[in-house]
């Protein structure tokens, strides 16, 4: 709640009190972070985060992190990293990619997935409305 707010220091203490931490208080965390131009501290959090603790969410959320603060790099790494790429993954990594007007890239990577699963209007409009 405090990190919607724009209370990252506040969602910070809080988190940073929380002694058995479980997935969904590090994806709040994350979130958080990305929700307040804060991508390289969400990447860095999503790293200190124990592998098995990480989710889908986790992966949305960080990556979402890295596409609106421009961290690119940091943004393909944990994609490559990710063995299960769910349709909501390759959307956010789309919508990196778009963001940064790397549209060609973008589009390879829908081709790629499509190749395997069906077409996903939502990764298409993706790219359009970016």
């Amino acid at each position: 709640m405090w990190g919607k707010c724009g209370s990252i220091e506040k969602a910070k203490n809080v988190f940073d009190l929380v002694v058995d931490r479980d997935t969904i208080t590090y994806n709040a965390m994350i979130n958080a972070f990305g929700l307040n131009g804060m991508g390289s501290q969400a990447a860095e959090l999503y790293r200190e985060m124990p592998n098995n603790l990480r989710d889908h969410v986790s992966q949305i959320c960080v990556l979402n992190a890295c596409s609106h603060t421009g961290l690119l790099h940091e943004a393909r790494t944990i994609f490559n990293e990710i063995s299960l790429k769910t349709e909501s993954i390759i959307t956010t990594m789309v919508d990196c990619l778009s963001r940064l007007f790397m549209f060609d890239e973008a589009q390879k990577l829908i081709e790629d997935y499509e190749k395997t699963n069906s077409p996903s209007i939502v990764i298409v409009l993706v790219i359009r409305y970016t």
